[in-house]
């Protein structure tokens, strides 16, 4: 209890600093607003498995895809398995993450794809781009990439609703109420949130045939959202 407390205050520390760093300019909203709906598609993917790794965790991570007449981006960053089968903060391998883009097969998998609007896949894009540039330069904030991993899903999800509600959110603050934090380690947080925003938002769950018919076929050329942001 004495662990999880210290543990409830950094991050509550911690998140209150990234808040106030990252507050938006006046216009974020407004720019959602107005936007106008093009023949370009976009969609946001909340992957996780466990059963992975020696602690029973696995992988958790955020995927973005636009796709277009011309070209299908699509990128992810989070936690992942490295050919070793060890844990690994960055940008999500391709064939890493093309094992997720089906729903999932088992119990130890979860899966939500959304299709948000071009606003929201920039501002999402911006936070996997700063995530991306701590991992390149050395300097993530904790030295347990869970924690890192946790900020990250956080981060995220929580900008598809900075204008409007667009989606059902959990409190993943943990507070009194915050039943994912209390019951399990920091490495398994990711794929609970996952989870329970799958069971929240199950109506706006992207079935297999409304995505990108390109996106499922497995001779798919995928060029990578994370590796533009190294540009």
């Amino acid at each position: 209890m004495l662990m999880r407390s210290m543990l409830c205050r950094t991050c509550l520390a911690l998140l209150l600093w990234l808040a106030a760093a990252a507050a938006p300019a006046a216009d974020v909203c407004e720019v959602e607003a107005r936007w106008v709906p093009t023949g370009v598609q976009h969609f946001m993917i909340l992957a996780g498995r466990n059963e992975v790794f020696y602690d029973r965790s696995g992988p958790a991570f955020v995927m973005l895809i636009k796709s277009g007449e011309a070209a299908l981006d699509i990128g992810a960053l989070g936690v992942y398995a490295d050919a070793a089968g060890r844990a690994r903060f960055g940008a999500v391998p391709a064939s890493v993450y093309a094992t997720f883009l089906h729903e999932p097969a088992a119990a130890s998998e979860t899966l939500l794809r959304l299709q948000i609007s071009g606003p929201q896949y920039e501002r999402v894009l911006a936070v996997l781009r700063t995530w991306e540039r701590r991992v390149r330069e050395g300097a993530l904030l904790y030295p347990d990439i869970a924690l890192d991993n946790i900020l990250l899903v956080k981060q995220a999800t929580e900008e598809l609703n900075r204008c409007s509600q667009s989606i059902v959110p959990y409190a993943l603050d943990w507070g009194l109420e915050d039943e994912i934090s209390e019951h399990n380690s920091a490495r398994r947080v990711p794929f609970e949130y996952f989870k329970v925003l799958r069971q929240l938002n199950q109506a706006r769950h992207v079935g297999a045939a409304a995505m990108p018919a390109a996106l499922l076929t497995p001779a798919t050329s995928i060029n990578s959202t994370a590796k533009s942001t190294q540009e």
